[in-house]
Parts: C-alpha cells; structure tokens; sequence
C-alpha cells in the first residue's frame, strides 16, 4: 500500500502454524514470514537488506521491494531458525494474487504465498529454504469473521496509522520437509498481513490453541524502561521488568465452530524472571460480564528477530528486538460464559507470545 506508506513504515507477512498432535495442537510450532521497512541499508533478522521506497509506483499492479525471508521450527524441545533466513527481490503481485520473496544469491532459496482465485477463503505456500523446506495450503470458512481473513484495523491520520489483515483461526494442511525428515502435517494456526506507518512499539502479543480449536488471543501495547533496550537481556529485577504503562489492552476467547468471541477489556501480561533462562509470563484477563481467564506462560523455546537501522546519518542505529517464545499453558483458571476453566476441563493449551521492545525509528 505505497500510498499510506511513509519513513517510518514496515510490513510483514505472517503465517504461525500448530501441526495436530497426541495432546491437541503444540508443542510443535512453525512460523514463516516475508518482512520489509522503508529507509536505506538496514537489518532484519540480522541480515542486510535495503529497505522499500515509500514512494515507489506500481506498474500494471506489480509491486517490487527488497524484503527479508525468515522460517523458523520447533519440535518441542529445540528451535531451528535455520530453516529459512535470507534477503532478496520481492514482488507482490496484485493481479496475480501472489508475493515471491528469493534470495540474492541463491535463488532457489525463496518463500511464495498465493490466494488461489475462487470459493473459499485460501492461502498456499512454498517455502524452500537450506534447513528444509514446505508446500502447503490453508482454508477457512466463510460463515464467521474468524475464520476468515477480515480487515480489523483500518486507521490513517496525518501522523501514520496501520491497517491490519487478521486471520485468527485457520486450518492447514501440506508436506514439510523437517530437519527431523519429511513428514505430512495438519492442524491450525494464524496468519496476519501488516502494514504499520509509525515506528515499530513495543507490544505483547499471545495466540494460543486448545485441543478443540478454541483460540485465546490478546494485544497489549505498552511503554517501558525497555524503550532503548538493546540485544536479549532484562533489568536485575521483576520490579524495573514489569514497570510498564500499557497503551491499550484486548483480548478474546474464540470458542471452536462459528461461534462468537468472549471479548476481554483488561488485560495483563507480566514478565517474570528467575524461573528458568527464558521469563515467564502471568497472564491475566477479565470484562465487566464477569468472564476472567488467568494462566501461565512457560516458555520452552525462543526466537529472536530484531531490525537494526543507522539513523543520524549513521551516529547511532536504531533497534526494535521481536522476542517470539513458543510457550505451555500451566495452572489454567477461570469462567468464560459460565463453565469453568481448567486443564483438566479443557486440555493442555499451547501457544506463542511475542514480547517485543526498543522504538523503530
């Protein structure tokens, strides 16, 4: 979208699927994403790239950039961020309904996501990157808003704004070539296409799945003494860690099938460090209907993506660190619509949190 796009502007392509397993859907995650930011020479996922002109013109619908490539797997136990890393020539091709990300000196190494034309709502990829590679497609249904992709954020003022695709809830299914060896796979997952056009915030961010495809989902955007944070490390204490201001707080409980979401207006996602090498997060949600949910975040498995940029004409660099933990849900409590809450009622829960800090100027 060059025409809302600005200095500041980024973009990213964003698919988290959970393969079906023995327990529900997890602990095995996967995440593929295409990203971009407007400016000159930067990094993304620590690799070089140059980033989009926002003012750049589109011919016949064709729309090109240099964009970053990145894949990453866990099994459970480790994560693989080899998967798939590389920068290249993108090109979103708006009649075509397709985006092809290559890399520069290997160009059978690349990531396409296509919406095949017709029926239902779809998204298909092809991934081939050095640590393996995938063919898949996913499907929703067009009988309710989450389980297919809608428009739910649209804002555009004289200072930048965001408008955000949101898939919450679709279904998967396709071959993948694991480090582990190949392997057909099925279950659920996400996806997002984002456009923000103002700097990259620090945010916390939680999508989670239950054995019966109910979703809980939150955003909790926020201001902290880790606006200038740099590299992966916390404060000494929970104190400084978990003295933050949050801008705004939601949250959802997707029940499976069509129905409507149990929505949340307070909202609390708080680190908490010295439990094990990654923080934990206690989690926190309720409404005035007296529907409140609470659990724990136990991380066992991280991956980092972070974009540094030289601004001041290069006296400094700007960082903005994306700290994506694929997570287990422990000590489940709560009501949501009158039926209590529990591992035992609902079955182990995982899920993926996103704790992001420093400013992307």
């Amino acid at each position: 979208m060059p025409e809302r796009q600005n200095s500041a502007s980024s973009t990213w392509w964003f698919f988290l699927l959970f393969p079906e397993g023995p327990d529900g859907y997890g602990p095995r995650q996967l995440m593929f994403t295409i990203a971009t930011r407007a400016g000159g020479r930067m990094r993304i996922a620590d690799v070089p790239l140059q980033g989009f002109d926002p003012h750049r013109s589109l011919a016949a619908g064709i729309d090109r950039f240099e964009a970053a490539a990145v894949g990453w797997y866990s099994d459970g136990r480790g994560v693989y961020d080899d998967y798939l890393r590389h920068a290249g020539p993108a090109v979103l091709d708006l009649p075509g309904g397709s985006l092809t990300c290559a890399a520069h000196d290997q160009p059978e190494y690349a990531m396409t996501f296509r919406t095949p034309r017709g029926g239902r709502p779809t998204l298909a990829a092809d991934i081939r990157g050095p640590g393996g590679s995938a063919s898949f497609e996913t499907w929703g249904d067009l009988d309710a808003t989450i389980s297919s992709p809608v428009v739910s954020m649209d804002i555009t003022t004289p200072f930048g704004g965001t408008h955000y695709i949101g898939w919450r809830r679709l279904n998967f299914r396709g071959r993948f070539d694991l480090p582990d060896g190949p392997e057909t796979l099925q279950g659920i997952g996400f996806f997002q296409r984002v456009c923000l056009n103002v700097p990259t915030f620090p945010w916390k961010w939680i999508w989670a799945a239950f054995p019966d495809q109910s979703i809980f989902t939150a955003y909790v955007p926020y201001l902290g003494l880790n606006l200038f944070r740099k590299g992966y490390k916390f404060f000494r204490s929970n104190r400084l860690e978990q003295a933050t201001l949050s801008i705004t707080q939601s949250a959802a409980w997707i029940p499976p099938g069509a129905a409507e979401p149990v929505l949340f207006n307070r909202m609390a996602a708080t680190p908490v460090l010295g439990r094990g090498p990654h923080p934990e997060f206690e989690i926190n949600a309720r409404n005035a209907a007296g529907d409140h949910i609470a659990f724990t975040a136990a991380p066992y498995g991280l991956s980092r993506f972070y974009i540094d940029r030289p601004i001041l004409g290069g006296l400094v660099e700007s960082h903005w660190n994306y700290n994506e933990y694929m997570f287990r849900m422990e000590n489940l409590r709560g009501s949501v619509a009158g039926r209590p809450l529990s591992r035992e009622q609902n079955g182990q829960a995982f899920g993926s949190l996103e704790y992001t800090y420093g400013l992307g100027l």
